[in-house]
């Protein structure tokens, strides 16, 4: 078992549930598929396995100068 969490720019929550794999690798094709499916490839999510480990991360998008988000509203 798997679960996926998806962030916006304010880091509140758009998406928490389970995902149901049988490998990391799985795990991640299910993600990036709903990803791509509801137009959130950009957004910051991770997935992480049973025990807490992380299997994919992707952070919010700063710029280094500025501080500021560099995703789309």
């Amino acid at each position: 078992m798997y679960h996926m969490t998806v962030y916006n720019l304010n880091g509140d929550v758009l998406y928490d549930q389970a995902i149901d794999a049988k490998s990391d690798d799985e795990a991640k094709e299910i993600g990036f598929a709903w990803l791509a499916e509801h137009d959130h490839k950009e957004k910051a999510h991770r997935i992480i396995n049973a025990k807490g480990r992380l299997i994919s991360f992707k952070p919010h998008q700063v710029h280094a100068k500025t501080g500021k988000s560099t995703e789309k509203a």
